[in-house]
């Protein structure tokens, strides 16, 4: 059989500005080329926000309505750990689509992705600690996924799944977790490849978009990267695009797209040698604008003089560099996702400050973006605190209470907000 394997489309990814475009564009282009599969299988991050607008969704079925119409002749055969009264018979007409949630859908237990939105909608089959066995012309396919959870519980959620390969089927398991030996920063409880279970014929791992192969305990581990660069760094230079997998041959085949930007930096002080990349650059033709990010010590006249000169063949971004500080100029899109993270950071720091685990930031944190406070105020007054600390009041006891032990993203209530 053959699969197409697309990841990280980040639909809704800058609304409102020029590359609001971007997202569908790519991912029309990569569905329409993953209609030549037998599955399709999209490991996270189908949206770039856990609540979508309206017009973000609508826009989505509108390409995930093309499988649908497609004919692959694949049949659903079995799940594993899923009620099959889930998967709409509509997903099934055409060619099937597999899909996870990313970090950018995930919502707190009780509340419905946008992923799963699809699901119910019966635009594809969603999976989260459970599977879907296909077939076609006598052969079998096992599909497995574990969705977006924080990275401390990722260990803990993998081990308490447990999953394991079908037998007579060739297996493939699908997460979205930042995985170390992928990351080029440190990030904390981030887990490492030695945690994944063996045996699977084929690993796949969205949420990194630098698209990657490589190999653990025998296996292809690959990384298909997104299909749109959604933070300007060096990796974004790489071309986007999706896979395909032969399951007879074990091939991984990438497919650039045809219509993408390109993406140059420029790292220049003087106002002749910069003017001078510019016009090399431009120089060229491209079926988009290509995006150019510019860092140095820029003044505010000369970046304005900048974009007006060359603003009308290309998409420019500053970086800028001061003596004291260095100040990035952002998109809205990349200062809303920074803000998010300042808060994050904010709030773990609180936390520590008060004496609290400052491992359940993250279960706060998304009860704060959904607006559920009285949960958190729940959580954090049920949490233990940090080991050895005592509340800054207690009521005097006859006998001394017995120390409670210190929480860990490995107990039950923990793991329940993400399983």
């Amino acid at each position: 059989m053959k699969i197409a394997i697309l990841s990280d489309m980040h639909f809704g990814f800058a609304q409102g500005t020029e590359r609001e475009e971007d997202p569908y564009e790519a991912a029309n282009e990569a569905m329409e080329k993953a209609l030549a599969s037998d599955l399709i299988l999209i490991p996270g991050d189908v949206f770039n926000a856990r609540v979508p607008s309206t017009e973000t969704l609508a826009r989505a079925m509108h390409i995930f309505t093309k499988p649908i119409l497609s004919r692959s002749g694949i049949e659903l055969a079995d799940v594993v750990g899923k009620n099959r009264n889930d998967i709409s018979p509509k997903s099934l007409l055409g060619t099937p689509v597999i899909a996870i949630h990313g970090t950018h859908e995930r919502r707190v237990k009780g509340l419905m992705n946008p992923v799963q939105a699809l699901e119910k909608a019966g635009f594809l089959t969603y999976l989260h600690c459970n599977g879907v066995i296909f077939k076609k012309n006598g052969e079998k396919i096992c599909v497995q996924g574990m969705s977006g959870v924080p990275d401390q519980y990722a260990e803990n959620v993998l081990k308490e799944w447990n999953p394991k390969p079908v037998p007579g089927c060739v297996n493939i398991l699908m997460l979205h977790q930042s995985v170390k030996e992928f990351m080029h920063e440190r990030v904390p409880y981030t887990l490492g490849l030695d945690k994944l279970p063996k045996g699977f014929d084929l690993y796949i791992l969205g949420h990194m978009h630098k698209p990657e192969k490589s190999s653990y305990a025998g296996s292809p581990v690959l990384i298909p990267g997104s299909l749109v660069p959604t933070q300007l760094t060096k990796d974004s230079t790489k071309s986007k695009g999706f896979w395909f997998f032969e399951t007879e041959t074990r091939e991984l085949k990438f497919i650039p797209l045809k219509i993408q930007r390109i993406i140059y930096f420029i790292e220049k002080d003087s106002r002749e040698e910069m003017e001078g990349e510019l016009n090399r650059i431009l120089s060229g033709k491209y079926a988009k604008k290509p995006i150019i990010r510019i860092k140095g010590k820029i003044q505010s006249n000369l970046e304005k003089e900048i974009k007006n000169r060359f603003g009308d063949r290309a998409i420019i971004s500053f970086k800028k560099e001061l003596e004291e500080e260095e100040i990035p100029s952002r998109t809205l899109e990349e200062h809303r996702l920074s803000v998010q993270e300042l808060g994050k950071k904010l709030l773990e720091q609180n936390l520590k400050e008060f004496k609290l685990d400052p491992k359940i930031f993250e279960p706060v944190f998304e009860l704060l973006l959904e607006g559920r406070s009285d949960e958190v105020l729940d959580v954090l007054t049920k949490k233990p605190r940090l080991s050895g600390e005592k509340p800054k009041r207690e009521e005097p006891a006859k006998e001394k209470p017995k120390p409670q032990p210190q929480a860990k993203p490995s107990t039950k209530k923990g793991l329940e907000k993400f399983l």
